[in-house]
């Protein structure tokens, strides 16, 4: 029984010395690898997708051709109307009748200019309250990234000394298993032999 328990010992022993030149080797690949991972982890890098938007309504312009063109009709009418009044002999009224004409015509065009440039106006301040939006957005995106970043540094920092923990103290327990059974199975055979002396 005592050779047994000290053959058990002497192959735990073993098994452990054996297995931990293993588990070395082991630990160094997976430590090369951790160690890659963490290396391209912290390499990543984050930018905010939204920051450097333009707003493209900022500088928006009004369709001056239309209102030129409105203009040069409501004068060529004007011409016309005061040419015709001139040649038919009527009185100052009409032609302030006419003139009167034009310059409605002149406002419409006025209040149409202003009714785009308004239109440009709130385009022009809808987008940029949407750009500030996506970029505060963009920032919380950001922050989140990060923080998720750091946090699986980590996650992956505990979990690898916890595997060496572990491997170490499987290790360590084996070795004391092992002489245990040699000093066990050492004194069991040091007692046999003094009793059968």
């Amino acid at each position: 029984m005592a050779i047994g328990a000290i053959i058990g010992g002497v192959a735990s022993i073993a098994s452990s010395l054996i297995g931990g030149k293993a588990r070395k080797d082991e630990s160094e690949a997976a430590e090369a690898a951790y160690q890659a991972d963490i290396q391209a982890l912290r390499n990543t890098s984050f930018t905010n997708p939204y920051a450097g938007l333009e707003n493209v309504y900022e500088d928006a312009t009004i369709n001056q051709q239309e209102a030129q063109f409105k203009g040069q009709q409501a004068d060529a009418a004007l011409r016309q109307a005061l040419d015709a009044a001139v040649i038919a002999g009527g009185g100052p009224g009409g032609a302030q009748a006419i003139a009167q004409a034009a310059l409605q015509s002149k406002a419409g065009i006025s209040a149409d200019i202003a009714k785009q440039e308004r239109q440009n106006q709130l385009m022009a301040m809808g987008m940029e309250a949407n750009l500030q939006s996506l970029q505060a957005q963009g920032k919380e995106d950001l922050q989140t990234a990060q923080s998720n970043q750091k946090l699986d540094l980590a996650t992956l920092s505990a979990g690898r000394k916890r595997q060496i923990n572990q491997a170490r103290q499987f290790s360590t327990a084996q070795l004391g298993y092992g002489l245990g059974k040699v000093i066990g199975g050492v004194g069991d055979l040091n007692l046999f032999n003094s009793e059968n002396a």
